[in-house]
């Protein structure tokens, strides 16, 4: 079967890259590097993206989002295991006050104004930045609805809630817009 022309110019730039990285850090040291700590490409990556611009006055930074514990639990029936979150210290506090958070939208359905919808630090069109994991998503709930560009961040204010599920750690209800 016959790649087409854009998979094959893909695969061959990406195939350049690699041996390229691979050819300036020395195969070698590849194979002797330890991989990075979990989460830590991840964070690092936030952290930076994050510092590019000051947050708008008010706002909580997603830094203390990512103060989160997770805990493996194992059920003792079926030896399913999960990872739940554990709250504490700061991010207990935010919970069920009104807060205001600077993010990108992330739509959950198709039209310019978002009435459902998850915010994130990063942009979702972003090929190179890392999926942050539920420690760095929050769900709004926007009963007029939110208008967004998906290429800049916008500021919304609304009730905090902690979610204790692996999947989603943190909700934000009755969510507006707020002009910078």
């Amino acid at each position: 079967m016959a790649i087409p022309f854009t998979q094959r110019a893909l695969a061959t730039l990406l195939m350049a890259g690699l041996l390229s990285i691979g050819l300036s850090i020395g195969l070698s040291d590849a194979a002797a590097a330890p991989p990075p700590a979990p989460g830590k490409i991840a964070d690092e990556q936030l952290f930076s993206y994050l510092g590019k611009d000051p947050l708008p006055a008010g706002t909580i930074p997603w830094q203390v989002l990512r103060q989160v514990k997770v805990i493996e639990t194992t059920d003792v029936k079926t030896k399913a295991t999960s990872s739940l979150p554990s709250f504490g210290g700061p991010i207990k506090e935010l919970d069920k006050q009104t807060i205001k958070l600077y993010g990108f939208v992330m739509p959950l359905s198709t039209g310019a104004k978002q009435k459902h919808f998850l915010l994130s630090p990063l942009p979702s069109h972003c090929p190179y930045c890392v999926f942050q994991g539920p420690d760095s998503i929050v769900e709004v709930l926007a009963p007029n609805g939110v208008e967004y560009n998906q290429w800049d961040p916008i500021v919304v204010s609304g009730k905090f809630e902690l979610v204790n599920d692996q999947y989603l750690f943190y909700r934000l209800t009755d969510a507006k817009l707020v002009k910078p």
